[in-house]
């Protein structure tokens, strides 16, 4: 379990370099674009494509970040299903159920890839295969397949979900507003307004 922590340590550090770095070069060639364009007169018929491709790298491989968080996208009505002494055993048939979602969106990716490959497609801008960016979908799936299938087998690396909106209060929250009103209303300055 321990190689397991680490390896995902690492690929969580891996993932958050590639999504900052892409992120970074598309505001650069968006701001670079809209400079030019705005005080030169003249844009960059580059900047788009690239800012494009930019976004599917941080998009499919913030899909392990968002899942390294508990924070990805899954369908809580699932957690209902289940009797709250079979939520161990639930969490890990729902991870090795995402697992093997992604190993077949990756397995798709990747025919795709082989297609665009044998069809030597290219971007209409650039002139540039296009492949190479569309590996970042099968990346960032596999990358998923990986994490899901160590969060199954060592369900103890799984993190907490991460609650959104609709999350129980804290232990914090819920002290602040168990506090009686006399409390809160003798420490709040005095507005002059009658009681």
């Amino acid at each position: 379990m321990n190689g397991a922590s680490v390896l995902l340590k690492w690929m969580l550090r891996a993932e958050q370099f590639i999504t900052a770095a892409a992120f970074l070069l598309m505001v650069g060639v968006l701001g670079l674009d809209i400079f030019g364009r705005e005080v030169l007169g003249s844009g960059k018929i580059w900047a788009t494509p690239i800012a494009v491709f930019c976004n599917v790298a941080v998009a499919f491989i913030g899909i392990g970040i968002a899942s390294a968080h508990g924070a990805h996208l899954r369908p809580k009505f699932f957690d209902k299903l289940a009797p709250r002494r079979l939520d161990g055993g639930f969490d890990r048939l729902t991870d090795a159920g995402f697992a093997l979602f992604c190993l077949g969106a990756g397995w798709l990716c990747w025919r795709v890839v082989q297609e665009t490959i044998e069809l030597q497609e290219t971007d209409p801008v650039l002139q540039w295969p296009l492949w190479p960016f569309q590996l970042f979908l099968v990346l960032g799936f596999g990358l998923a397949v990986l994490r899901h299938a160590l969060y199954a087998a060592w369900p103890g690396l799984r993190p907490q979900a991460a609650g959104g909106e609709n999350a129980p209060p804290t232990e914090e929250q819920v002290q602040l507003y168990a506090q009686p009103a006399s409390e809160t209303t003798a420490s709040s300055p005095k507005t002059g307004a009658p009681p």
